[in-house]
């Protein structure tokens, strides 16, 4: 019961990382952006 209980618990957490990766990386390329940071992908050399 113990193990089947925590085996339980460790694919959610698991399911949990692997759903939430994609989210903190849009999330820091958002505040990249948003705060004009050279790391924003986005940004261009060209003016205009």
């Amino acid at each position: 019961m113990i193990a089947a209980t925590l085996g339980f618990y460790l694919v959610l957490l698991a399911a949990f990382l692997i759903l939430m990766a994609p989210t903190s990386e849009a999330c820091f390329i958002l505040l990249a952006c948003l705060l004009r940071s050279p790391l924003c992908p986005y940004n261009t050399t060209a003016a205009g």
